[in-house]
């Protein structure tokens, strides 16, 4: 007899992705396994000085080399901007070691190498910026004419009486932090694959993000209608926010090819993906903040200064991303001050850092508020407890939480960590420290989705978003079958190509469940819905009385009257108005505040307690334990959840403590896996979730992010190291130099 519908649930079960198999047998294809009939290679002469003019190009030499199909310069596509700021090759001037300058494409990497060497450019050095403090002086050197004073974006705003509520409090702390560059470290390189060989067709292989975004961007950049561009996202090695639109590489492989009449590949070395593509670029904040007596918090103000590098590259993006909103997130407060700027430097341009920038901030605001904890003597758990939001709460910048397990998180992370036991009575270099942070699930926009139903009763679920190894797929899949009645088995997952899929605008900011779960659950409830009214025909009752469960169609208070799946569309199909079952699913959201850019309907909350060791004589910090709780909404695929949180942990941990691309007048010294110091595996330490389960009114199935939540709790390593040395280290990643200069630098107190 058939199983109710709530006992033959596919969500909450531990499901291995879908992909893993082939993952693991070594059968996936990434983009660098394509090999095109014809195909060249690519190889891409940059400079080698950080700002300067360039008087000449000498490309004779290079065209002459036996096997070279195609050399450009900026003669090839003169006034093609990639940005606002940026030409795709430069023309006159160069403004960072690694500036695109001329091409090549050869039948093999090693010809297109050699071409390369053989293109003599001659450049007259210019005085350059480094730093932000340079690039802001009174007399610093222009970067770019529109930008006198070097500055991308100014931005300043109160939110209540913040003269008010700093004078009516208590104390108030000023500290300062610092983040240097790091690298979002994901394991594919960059590759490219550009088939311009037709006139006005273009087709790209590329691992990123936002199939949607490159084809926009390649087609608005090159003048080729959107539709004449097809993108291929195949397996991507990771992104953690580092592939979110097209690289330089993707424009020149296509002009090239163009230029060749044959594709193009070009990949990135690694020195490559250091210099020229680093994450997150110099982050400094100036942080104040005024409470009572009793830990109340009454007002912050933050200063946030961003080197953005030698050119628009999502910086302004992660302004946006970063704005005020995030300050009162997580903690009420009466009001708030935002200050921002961003400059241009002669630095290599910098994207996102894993995590979008949440991470330097909320570290900015956690640690001071433990800081603060220690002055007016209360522990800072309870400060954070004290002050955290909750469900129906609306914060100080109007965004409203219809779903919030904060609280609860702060109370297990701390009980299973045994923190009451533990906080203030450790022994003299061990530390215990909570970090509580939120992330958006998503923004207000939009996803599609479609279900094709076969005559055998399986399901092709055609959807746009990126499977980058975080199991979405997996997750879409269990939504359809869910929604469906059917087995996880019975779905195929269509994505990776422009031309079939339905509109999403990408894997990023957390919105994939969230977003593109709510269209494939629309989808699959209209493909239900032209089902239930063939099965509700056949078995004489309304459609709103029909189960479906595995893999059957029945009414509710007749089982055994149960007809197969796969029976209902074979009948539909091949009725006298017989018709394919295909479901179209769209969903999106509008803003619930005025800045559509920083919020969004759902938030994901958290906390973690981390416990460390750090040795006085070297300064090197062991990360002894880690305990998290977070609040997902709902589980859709717990086993997926548990690999998320342990990764953005592992990820957290290394940015916190020795992830940094080492800078010297703009160029990086640690290009390399060998010198750029990634944690490494026997380092993770032993980690203990709870997942919180709150089931968000607008998630599907009550879902919202998992996917880099976890990784905004990790500044709880912070407070641990600060709370083990008795001394608060400033600058990250926490270094042992560092740690080692915080301990001298108490010894002399």
């Amino acid at each position: 007899m058939p199983r109710r519908e709530k006992d033959c649930s596919v969500i909450g079960k531990r499901q291995p992705k879908l992909d893993g198999p082939l993952k693991t047998t070594g059968r996936s294809q990434f983009t660098d396994d394509i090999e095109l009939s014809g195909m060249l290679y690519g190889k891409i002469v940059r400079s080698p000085i950080a700002r300067g003019r360039i008087i000449s190009i000498d490309t004779t030499r290079a065209e002459s080399l036996p096997g070279v199909k195609a050399v450009i310069t900026n003669k090839d596509c003169p006034g093609v901007k990639v940005s606002p700021d940026r030409l795709l090759l430069c023309s006159d001037r160069v403004n960072f070691i690694g500036d695109e300058v001329a091409a090549v494409a050869a039948i093999d990497e090693d010809t297109a190498a050699e071409a390369a060497e053989l293109i003599k450019v001659e450049y007259e050095p210019v005085t350059a910026v480094f730093s932000f403090e340079d690039a802001t002086a009174k007399d610093a050197p222009v970067i770019h004419d529109e930008c006198k004073n070097n500055s991308l974006d100014e931005y300043n705003i109160d939110v209540g009486d913040v003269e008010k509520a700093f004078a009516e409090a208590d104390h108030v702390r000023i500290g300062e932090c610092i983040f240097n560059p790091n690298h979002n470290c994901f394991a594919e390189h960059h590759v490219v694959i550009a088939d311009y060989s037709l006139p006005g067709k273009l087709s790209i292989w590329t691992p990123n993000q936002s199939p949607l975004y490159v084809q926009k961007s390649m087609g608005g950049v090159l003048g080729i209608s959107e539709s004449n561009v097809r993108v291929f996202n195949l397996n991507t090695g990771g992104a953690f926010s580092g592939r979110i639109g097209p690289r330089q590489q993707n424009f020149i492989a296509a002009i090239l090819s163009q230029k060749a009449s044959r594709p193009v590949k070009i990949r990135c070395d690694a020195d490559e993906e250091f210099v020229v593509y680093p994450g997150g670029g110099y982050f400094k904040y100036i942080i104040k903040t005024g409470v009572m007596k009793d830990g109340t918090i009454k007002a912050t103000e933050a200063t946030y200064l961003f080197d953005c590098g030698a050119y628009w590259n999502f910086a302004f993006n992660v302004l946006l991303r970063c704005k005020y909103h995030l300050i009162p997130q997580v903690y009420h407060m009466e009001a708030m001050r935002w200050n921002e700027r961003a400059v241009y430097t002669n630095n290599p341009p910098n994207m996102y850092p894993h995590g979008a920038a949440f991470l330097q901030l909320k570290l900015a605001q956690e640690t001071e508020l433990d800081l603060i904890a220690k002055e007016i003597g209360m522990d800072p758990m309870e400060l954070k407890l004290k002050n955290a939001v909750a469900k129906g709460d609306t914060t100080l910048t109007n965004i409203h939480y219809a779903s919030c397990g904060l609280k609860e998180s702060i109370k297990k992370a701390a009980k299973k960590a045994s923190w009451k036991k533990k906080f203030g009575k450790l022994p003299p270099y061990r530390g215990i420290g909570i970090g509580c942070g939120a992330m958006n699930s998503g923004g207000p926009d939009k996803s599609g989705a479609l279900i094709k139903i076969g005559e055998d009763g399986k399901l092709s679920l055609f959807v746009g978003l990126p499977d980058m190894g975080q199991g979405s797929h997996t997750a879409m899949a269990m939504i359809a079958a869910e929604t469906l009645g059917v087995t996880i088995e019975d779905v195929e997952v269509v994505a990776g190509d422009t031309n079939s899929a339905p509109f999403d605008i990408g894997a990023f900011g957390q919105r994939g469940t969230f977003f593109t779960g709510n269209a494939v659950k629309l989808a699959c409830l209209d493909a239900k819905k032209q089902l239930a009214a063939t099965a509700a025909k056949k078995l004489g009752v309304k459609p709103s009385q029909l189960i479906f469960c595995d893999r059957k169609i029945f009414p509710a208070k007749a089982p055994e009257k149960a007809i197969l799946f796969k029976d209902i569309v074979s009948e539909t199909l091949h009725s006298e108005n017989g018709k394919h079952i295909m479901g179209k699913g769209f969903y999106h959201t509008s803003s619930p505040t005025k800045e559509p850019w920083v919020s969004t309907l759902a938030y994901s909350f958290g906390a973690q307690v981390a416990e460390v060791e750090v040795d006085p004589d070297t300064g090197i910090v062991k990360l002894l334990k880690v305990t998290h709780a977070h609040d997902v909404g709902r589980a859709i695929n717990p086993l997926a959840i548990e690999g998320q949180i342990d990764g953005q942990v592992f990820s957290g941990m290394g940015q916190i403590l020795s992830e940094e691309c080492i800078m010297e007048k703009g160029k990086v010294l640690n290009p390399s896996w060998l010198d750029y110091r990634i944690a490494r595996s026997f380092e993770v330490p032993e980690l203990e979730y709870d997942i919180i389960e709150t089931n968000d009114p607008y998630g599907p199935y009550g879902a919202k992010e998992v996917g880099e939540g976890p990784i905004v709790c990790t500044m709880a390593i912070a407070n641990a190291v600060n709370n083990a040395i008795g001394i608060p280290v400033r600058e990250y990643p926490i270094t042992p130099e560092r740690v080692l200069n915080a301990i001298k630098e108490k010894t002399k107190k």
